[in-house]
């Protein structure tokens, strides 16, 4: 070990970490599952480790882990089919597989097939084994609970580096960009996910005994992931957990969803017909973002100076101009930091634009697929994602037991957060938020088959969460 680490050799320290993996996934994969998660908000990509191999980029150890993982997973479908039928026939799995079988078929007619290949693998290995092994992981409820805190605990230990290193600046905005590295890229996906997790926290912490341990000790963590979500200076974070919040408290009050949708699509058209006037409006606002936190909320519709907004706008601009472009097939999964340069109009560039196919995607879980996998793209992802709140609240309201309804209201807020920030920024081509949102999907798909059982056995699953 001396003589590796003396020749800088830092890739041969982790055959310990293989070995001590292979026997986990021989004996016992639970353990390997729980491995990943605990160690998916500490990874760091290869390149801020210092290690080079063969130009791939992967989040270490998670990406390998979860290969491998997904290697056993499919072994094990393949070999103990029937165990796995009622995942496969789930509504929600059959669209999450069409949306894969549509990335795979658009990676086949990619721009850069060798890019779409390597992208459409890394979906693969964040879905497959999240998906099948983790529903025979939730099977039991407890392991729910602790899918929740042994991700949560090290993203804790994650907002404590953070916010130590930020007050070194004075918790400035201008460095919470990069505070967060080199466990987050940046800001935003650090608040992204700090925000997913604050109501499933809050559902853990309301649901523990008064006076126990573990009831203080998720207060505490609670409150670091409520620091972090302030100190992140991520707007599309707080406006996407605030409206998130907003829908728990309609469901909460019971208030007829046939009124929103209505009320949602009468906003839209109101939005449409006066577009003009409003993009007008928002054109006078010249507040840019600030360490002000009130500053910086106002800055949040600022499209005339605010440099983000602004890049955030050209971004979708171009995937919009590349959609047109290839409208049925796309440019392939992952192309779209290669490909949008050319479709960046000059009155759109601003300070932070770039030519050079490194300065991230689309901005949005909706417009990426759409330029890189055409309309079938964005609509099997659109599919996917009122399925699952169409399903998720269909549950919220059918079951009995008020614990497995507040479990529910608190997947519906987070994911609702998750979906709504995916407007404004797209994460799941990354283990920090990958691993938890399928994650979360998965416990959904679990209890809907519990669900689906006799009476009795509903029950059983209910009353364990007492």
């Amino acid at each position: 070990i001396v003589f590796f680490i003396s020749k800088e050799n830092f890739l041969l320290l982790s055959i310990p970490l293989l070995l001590s993996v292979l026997y986990l996934s021989i004996f016992n994969f639970k353990h390997l599952f729980f491995v990943i998660v605990f160690l998916t908000p500490l990874s760091m990509s290869l390149m801020d480790l210092g290690i080079s191999v063969a130009d791939t980029e992967m989040a270490f150890p998670t990406e390998p882990l979860l290969f491998g993982l997904m290697l056993l997973t499919i072994f094990k479908i393949v070999y103990h089919f029937r165990l796995f039928q009622k995942v496969v026939k789930h509504p929600i799995t059959t669209i999450i597989l069409l949306y894969i079988f549509w990335m795979i078929v658009t990676s086949v007619t990619s721009s850069m097939p060798f890019v779409s290949f390597k992208v459409v693998l890394s979906r693969l290995w964040y879905v497959i084994p999240i998906l099948f092994m983790g529903h025979f992981v939730f099977k039991n409820h407890k392991n729910i609970s602790y899918f929740f805190i042994i991700y949560a605990v090290p993203l804790a230990g994650v907002i404590l580096y953070t916010s130590l290193r930020h007050s070194f600046y004075f918790f400035d905005k201008a460095s919470a960009h990069y505070m967060m590295s080199p466990f987050f890229n940046d800001h935003t996906s650090y608040g992204a996910l700090i925000a997913f997790f604050i109501p499933l926290l809050f559902y853990e912490f309301i649901n523990k005994k008064a006076g126990s341990f573990m009831k203080y000790f998720l207060l505490v963590v609670l409150l670091v992931f409520i620091l972090g979500f302030i100190l992140s200076f991520s707007r599309a974070a707080w406006i996407s957990l605030f409206l998130a919040m907003i829908f728990m408290l309609i469901l909460k009050l019971k208030i007829n969803i046939r009124w929103i949708i209505t009320s949602a699509f009468s906003l839209l058209l109101l939005l449409f017909l006066f577009q003009e006037p409003i993009i007008n409006k928002l054109s006078e606002n010249r507040q840019d973002s600030s360490d002000n936190l009130i500053e910086h909320v106002t800055s949040l519709s600022n499209i005339s100076t605010d440099a983000s907004n602004m890049e955030r706008i050209n971004r979708w601009k171009c995937a919009i101009a590349m959609f047109v472009e290839r409208p049925f097939f796309g440019w392939g999964p992952g192309t779209y930091q290669f490909q949008y340069a050319p479709f960046q109009v000059g009155s759109d560039r601003t300070i932070i634009s770039s030519n050079s196919g490194d300065a991230g995607n689309a901005h949005s879980e909706y417009l990426g697929p759409l330029a890189e996998s055409g309309f079938l793209g964005l609509l099997t992802f659109l599919i996917l994602v009122i399925v699952v709140m169409i399903k998720a609240i269909n549950m919220y309201y059918s079951p009995r037991h008020h614990k497995i309804k507040g479990l529910l209201l608190a997947i519906i807020t987070a994911l609702m957060s998750y979906f709504i920030h995916g407007l404004f920024n797209n994460f799941l081509d990354t283990d920090k938020a990958s691993v938890p949102v399928w994650g979360v999907v998965t416990i959904l798909i679990t209890i809907d088959l519990y669900q689906s059982k006799n009476k009795s056995s509903n029950h059983h699953f209910a009353d364990n969460f007492s």
